[in-house]
Formats: structure tokens, sequence, C-alpha cells
């Protein structure tokens, strides 16, 4: 697996509200940055919801062995209300994310089938209301130049692709602090070391 690419995760926080036979269910997707964050937004909901039958999640943190897949059915037959939510992230390959469904029983039983169609309903609505957000895995790398380069640089990258200007500091001399995709971390050291003609190896990323 490499950590360099790119990964899809969800844009924002996306909520849905469906009734099926009487039965209410309310869903939110949204990011996540770790097990234990995703942990403590499925207990505030809970808390929220006190009163609901049901609390179903499904969730995606990481990448590749690291990666953490985990689903909670909350009380419901095995597999029908987290393990839908869990398949709408893994099939459309986004992660450190988390999609939550409440179920307000309404006195009707749906069956497994009817269940788990329900469920996975309220997560995809909600998941289609986030929206998908493509995170490019990033790195901190400074440039340091004198002021009668600081032109030829700035034209440099004006438009190189995955690179954003944080922040300058004037001292004697001026330091850029670039903020660069990895997988375009390479081709940036080439281009500075060709356009300051210094080594490309000592453009190296302080994080």
């Amino acid at each position: 697996m490499n950590y360099d690419e790119p990964f899809q995760t969800l844009a924002g926080l996306g909520e849905s509200e469906l009734v099926v036979e009487r039965s209410r269910f309310f869903g939110q997707a949204l990011p996540v940055a770790s097990l234990e964050e995703a942990l403590e937004y499925v207990e505030a909901v809970r808390s929220e919801h006190y009163d609901a039958r049901h609390v179903c999640f499904g969730l995606r943190i990481g990448r590749g062995a690291q990666g953490i897949d985990r689903s909670n059915d909350d009380g419901e037959p095995s597999r029908t209300g987290g393990f839908p939510l869990w398949q709408i992230l893994d099939g459309e390959e986004v992660t450190d994310a988390l999609i939550v469904v409440v179920r307000y029983y309404g006195g009707v039983k749906l069956g497994t089938g009817g269940l788990a169609r329900a469920y996975r309903g309220a997560g995809r609505a909600a998941f289609d209301a986030a929206g998908i957000s493509t995170v490019y895995p990033s790195v901190r790398v400074p440039v340091t130049v004198p002021y009668d380069q600081v032109g030829r640089l700035e034209h440099l990258l004006k438009d190189f692709e995955g690179v954003t200007v944080s922040d300058k500091q004037y001292a004697a001399d001026v330091t850029f602090h670039l903020d660069v995709w990895r997988i375009r971390l390479n081709a940036l050291q080439q281009a500075l070391g060709a356009l300051l003609q210094r080594d490309p190896a000592t453009f190296e990323p302080t994080d």
C-alpha cells in the first residue's frame, strides 16, 4: 500500500431521514480521523437519541494493513444494521469515514431483508448528502532563496500542481513554506534543483 497516494473520504456531514412501515431512520455520514473520534461520535448520537431502539454504524479508518473496518448492528439481527452501512463505504472505496443510522421502532417488523434495505437506504442518502472529497497526503517543504531569486521561484510555483505556499518569512533571505502533495514531491525537488542549481535532495520535507 502506497500511503503517498490520494484517497477518498467524505467531504462533510450529510444527514437523512427515512420512514419505513412507521419505523423512522435518521442517518448521518461524516469524515473521522480516528477510531476514537468515530466511537465518541456514535456515543454522542446515542445520548442525543436516548429513546431510540437502535443506533447502528459502519466505519472505515486508515488504509492497507493498518486499516480498521468495523460495524455494529446494536441489537438488530446480524448484518442487517451496521453491516449495510459499512458496505456503502467499502463499495465506494471511501475511508476515514463513519455512517450512523438511528432507528425508532414503529411497531411493524420489517424482516431481515427489509431492515437491511432500510438501513442501507438511510445510510446511502446521508452518504450522498455528505459528498466525496479526495485527500492528497501532503508534506511541508521549506525553500530559502535570496531576494533576487524570489520572482523566479514564484513563477515556478504559480502553476505547479500540488503545491501551495502556506507562509513566507523575510529575513536575510526569503523562506517559502510549501505544502506539497507527496505524489508531487519528487517532481518539485527536481524542478527546484534545476531552477536554483542545487542538489534536489536538499529540498527535504520537515514533516
